[in-house]
């Protein structure tokens, strides 16, 4: 990670955990509830998508403090996908970010109610949490399609049923990986009133910031999606062929924020996210 970056991402994960240790009050949530949904949301995670919504904020205009109700939501959506994702009907996975998952650190009917938890619990703090009632109302919308039926769950739908060709893997990843990744950037600058062209710019550089975030994780994950026949970028490209196609949306999202007056921390994301851990 870029030391420039490094240190604007602490600067925003100091402002961000403690928030999202005070915005979730579980006092009135069944003991198990809150301890399995607790487990989860601080379970480790590198805040990816968060970071992003309050560095967008900023390279906006706008404000980490305003935005911390959406980074926060984000994170929770994104927690309760993670859930649902390792249940036994779907990923059937043991291991978590290096400790048992939710489900089997409980039981999956205490896994399943946490991610539903974590999911309405996400549109309750837009609700009471956002400095603006506009706002809120852009959240929600915003929110509710990335992850919904027209975003991320559609996207773990077409995964599961199994889609044909490369046109059909970027759709499926738009929606499963990148619909998130796009909306917490757009969110950051729903708080900085942004002009259209720069919402518009803004969704440009989530959605390619997405491919780009899924194409490297499919190159780290080479191999054990070589073991179990994956349908991943490399199942219909050569390995320098999937570099290219990472350079090129990496590219994308770089001119995306051409004109931007305060980019570099975004800028600097898109070569996190290009390069990361390889």
């Amino acid at each position: 990670m870029h030391p420039a970056l490094k240190a604007e991402v602490n600067r925003a994960l100091d402002l961000f955990e403690p928030y999202l240790t005070h915005i979730t009050l579980w006092g009135d949530w069944p003991p198990r509830l809150a301890e399995a949904s607790r487990y989860a949301l601080f379970g480790g995670g590198k805040r990816v998508r968060p970071c992003l919504a309050l560095l967008s904020a900023e390279a906006m205009g706008g404000q980490f403090d305003d935005a911390l109700p959406w980074a926060a939501a984000v994170e929770m959506i994104h927690t309760y996908s993670l859930i649902h994702d390792d249940l036994p009907s779907m990923d059937d996975d043991d291991v978590r970010r290096g400790r048992p998952t939710v489900h089997r650190q409980f039981d999956e009917a205490t896994a399943i109610l946490a991610g539903d938890a974590l999911l309405t619990e996400a549109f309750a703090v837009m609700s009471h949490s956002a400095p603006d009632p506009r706002y809120a109302q852009h959240w929600c919308r915003l929110l509710a399609e990335s992850s919904g039926g027209r975003g991320m769950v559609g996207g773990q739908v077409d995964d599961i049923k199994g889609v044909e060709g490369l046109d059909g893997l970027i759709a499926m990843q738009r929606k499963k990986t990148g619909a998130l990744i796009s909306a917490a950037v757009v969110g950051g600058g729903v708080i900085a009133d942004v002009t259209p062209e720069w919402m518009a710019k803004l969704e440009r550089f989530g959605d390619a910031l997405g491919m780009l975030f899924q194409i490297t994780d499919d190159l780290l994950d080479a191999e054990q999606d070589a073991e179990r026949d994956a349908n991943s970028f490399l199942h219909h490209m050569s390995h320098s062929e999937v570099i290219s196609e990472r350079d090129r949306w990496a590219n994308i999202a770089r001119r995306s924020l051409e004109g931007a007056s305060s980019k570099n921390a975004l800028l600097h994301f898109v070569d996190y996210i290009c390069h990361r851990d390889m």
